[in-house]
């Protein structure tokens, strides 16, 4: 499997410079704004995002055909995918963390944010890799997209007609953030499962 996933970094490799750009752009603007969150929640989610262009990569090769002549599972296959899902995920959450102490945030603060953070990208990985794998790299695009957006509309449209009026203290609201990335990572057990399910009933 190491191997499946190293092969994913290389086909990463030339996009990097496009991505530090990127993060000396979101790290500047969240500077100018002094606003750390922009950056560590934008970075956090960018990074699970970034597996999608691996998985297009692969698309556009025809990987999956030469795949599948060699001694190697499916479900290695489907399993690779989710472990450069968490090396990527990782990799967005130290550097968040970092940005976050060059900030100055205080460690309450950083660990709330990050916890949100790491929520919704562990989230994203565990609804676009079954529908990667089950209808390609665009279409999962646009549902996660629509995934994404249809939650914050439906409650934004609730708490505005007084429908829904939430109401935590403090207590009960971080004992949500602090619960929220074991429940990603639950999900994100059972998507892999799903996924592994699609891979081997497909035909290519």
């Amino acid at each position: 499997m190491s191997g499946l996933v190293y092969k994913d970094l290389i086909n990463l490799k030339q996009q990097w410079k496009s991505y530090l750009l990127i993060l000396v752009f979101w790290g500047g603007l969240s500077m100018v704004q002094k606003n750390p969150y922009f950056f560590g929640g934008m970075f956090s989610i960018y990074m699970s995002i970034i597996l999608l262009t691996a998985c297009g990569y692969d698309e556009k090769a025809g990987w999956d055909k030469y795949a599948l002549t060699m001694p190697v599972a499916r479900s290695r296959i489907v399993l690779s995918k989710y472990v450069l899902g968490l090396l990527m995920d990782v990799l967005g959450f130290v550097t968040a963390a970092i940005f976050f102490a060059v900030a100055g945030t205080p460690l309450p603060e950083m660990m709330a944010g990050q916890c949100i953070f790491q929520t919704i990208s562990l989230f994203l990985l565990a609804i676009q890799l079954p529908i990667t794998f089950k209808f390609g790299v665009e279409k999962a695009r646009t549902s996660v997209a629509v995934v994404m957006l249809a939650p914050i509309l439906i409650g934004y449209m609730f708490v505005q007609s007084g429908v829904w009026q939430p109401k935590f203290d403090f207590g009960q609201m971080m004992r949500l953030l602090y619960a929220g990335p074991a429940v990603g990572l639950c999900l994100l057990a059972l998507s892999a499962v799903m996924s592994i399910w699609i891979y081997k009933g497909k035909e290519f």
